[in-house]
């Protein structure tokens, strides 16, 4: 049996369809399963034992449509028993229309039911602990496994070397001390990074609460304002900052994370990493960020707060359009104030 699955989107989407594979694999390990991905996000799919393929949408498509074309084509030289798109957007619409395929599984659309002989009514809530980003992606698995959903835990797979290299890098940089907490000092944008000088706040809580290195992970073009966070922190704290341990590629902050004793910060594809590899978590969510499809509260594992847990009358995630002004955001994450959670980052750090 072969498979195509597509999902061209951002980290955290990638490694939480892998849960397909994963779940195909177990299912039935003689399926070949072929998936389609972004090239910034191939870190997380690296020595994943349930996907055979790689296919590689390289970033270049975007300008280059004659290679996009001839990418898209390429589909029609093999035969798929089971095209599964999990992302839904043209590309992949485009490439689930050329694919070979007896059945085409997506998320049921006005201009995509034509195209998908099993479209899939995505739920929009669920009385399940789930969050809906991981339900959505066992639904895909309903006309092929049914009810037989093996496993909803995703993960990804280091080498023997990247676990050998990594233990030998931070016995040389800590020097016996114990394992470092990471991070996630900024977010992909502005809309979905917490104000530095609230987030200052809480790497103080954190230093005084665990004692701990800790690695700020945050990407090179946002290096100036990781500078002007660094300012805001106490002389022993920012001692505590092991900043030979700043990762430089995802991979490497893959290897890193794995080798920590919790990931802290902003929500988003790292948090995701971090709860790939098993590592707590707390998660500091956007306010244009739905939680409920993107967070599962398990007490001193996976722990995170958003400003509706303080303020569910001045968040609505209906009115998109509004809340996703940049000025109105701004407002939203100063309500956020790290007294209102203060004890429960304490209380998350205290048990690591």
């Amino acid at each position: 049996m072969e498979v195509l699955v597509i999902q061209q989107k951002m980290i955290g989407d990638v490694l939480l369809s892998t849960l397909i594979c994963k779940n195909l694999k177990i299912w039935n390990p003689k399926i070949k399963i072929d998936f389609v991905a972004n090239n910034h996000t191939l870190g997380v799919l690296e020595n994943n034992p349930y996907i055979d393929n790689i296919i590689v949408f390289q970033d270049t498509f975007k300008n280059d449509k004659l290679g996009l074309i001839k990418f898209i084509k390429s589909f029609r030289n093999k035969r798929y028993d089971y095209v599964i798109d999990a992302y839904g957007k043209l590309e992949s619409i485009l490439i689930t229309i050329f694919a070979r395929a007896k059945t085409k599984i997506g998320f049921s659309k006005f201009y995509t039911d034509f195209i998908y002989n099993m479209p899939i009514k995505r739920i929009k809530s669920s009385n399940q602990k789930l969050q809906l980003s991981i339900l959505h992606r066992l639904q895909l698995l309903d006309p092929i496994l049914g009810d037989s959903i093996n496993t909803t835990d995703f993960q990804i797979h280091l080498t023997q070397n990247e676990e050998k290299e990594i233990a030998k890098k931070f016995d040389l940089e800590l020097k016996g001390n114990k394992n470092p907490i990471m991070i996630i000092a900024m977010g992909s944008g502005k809309n979905k990074t917490y104000p530095i000088e609230y987030l200052a706040l809480l790497i103080e809580m954190a230093f005084e609460t665990t004692n701990a290195p800790m690695i700020l992970n945050y990407m090179p073009n946002q290096k100036m304002e990781i500078n002007r966070l660094i300012k805001m922190l106490k002389p022993k704290t920012k001692k505590a900052i092991q900043s030979s341990l700043t990762p430089n590629s995802l991979r490497d902050y893959i290897v890193t994370v794995s080798q920590c004793q919790a990931v802290i910060g902003n929500e988003g594809g790292a948090i995701n990493i971090a709860k790939g590899l098993s590592k707590p978590t707390f998660a500091i969510f956007s306010p244009i960020i739905n939680p409920y499809g993107w967070h599962t509260e398990v007490k001193n594992k996976t722990m995170a707060v958003h400003l509706a847990d303080y303020f569910p009358e001045i968040i609505d995630f209906k009115n998109k359009n509004i809340i996703k002004k940049t000025a109105r955001i701004k407002t939203l994450y100063l309500k956020l104030e790290p007294k209102l959670f203060k004890q429960k980052w304490i209380n998350f750090l205290k048990e690591l």
